[in-house]
């Protein structure tokens, strides 16, 4: 049984990694180290939402979780550059064990960098072509061969644009046109595969129309 004393240090309570990060930014676990760095881990450890001690196996061991806020994600990063590599680290996400931190660190760090933002959305957001538009497809994979040499005809052409809601998701994501799942819950299914889904900001439903852009594109006869 892992007990866990609150900021307040009022009352014990029972703690359960696995239960606790579904509401969590992060849980993690670590033992203690012979690390030069222990004692400032653990100073910041203890400054978290919520922190508590255990014995595994005659082993002490120090749970820790971090609400999903802009300080415990500080915190949170600046204890994982310490404990992700030390023996025995435990790392719970969104109801699950984490093999690598490495991951939720990037992710952690992307949503610091959209808290010092005025507008997060000015970070988090990227503006793209229509994914689902045949101008589109064509434009970026086409290659036009003028057998006869005659002049282009050219035609304005007008393509949606929208807001995609997570520019650290996009680089590894494509629209699959022909899922059954709106775009939104595509967007949100590869957020959980990313670890995206633990960022306070990620929101798959703000992938949204957001104006046009006129291209003049030449057709060949």
């Amino acid at each position: 049984m892992t007990t866990a004393l609150t900021k307040s240090n009022r009352q014990l309570e029972v703690i359960d990694p696995f239960q606790e990060s579904v509401n969590s930014l992060v849980v993690i676990a670590f033992s203690k180290s012979n690390s030069k760095n222990f004692a400032f881990a653990l100073s910041i450890a203890q400054g978290a939402s919520r922190y508590a001690i255990t014995e595994i196996g005659g082993r002490q061991m120090y749970f820790v979780a971090f609400a999903r806020t802009q300080a415990d994600a500080g915190r949170a990063s600046s204890l994982l550059s310490y404990v992700n590599g030390w023996k025995g680290t435990m790392i719970f996400s969104c109801g699950k064990l984490i093999p690598n931190g490495y991951q939720v660190s990037l992710v952690i760090e992307c949503f610091l960098e959209s808290c010092s933002c005025r507008d997060s959305k000015a970070h988090c957001q990227t503006i793209i072509d229509d994914p689902f538009s045949v101008v589109t497809q064509n434009l970026s994979m086409s290659i036009s061969i003028r057998l006869v040499e005659r002049p282009p005809i050219k035609q304005e052409v007008k393509i949606d644009r929208y807001a995609f809601p997570c520019k650290y998701l996009f680089g590894w994501f494509r629209f699959q046109k022909d899922h059954p799942s709106s775009p939104q819950d595509q967007i949100q299914a590869a957020g959980v595969s990313r670890g995206c889904d633990i960022c306070p900001h990620f929101k798959p439903d703000d992938f949204k129309l957001v104006g046009t852009k006129t291209l003049v594109k030449d057709f060949f006869e």
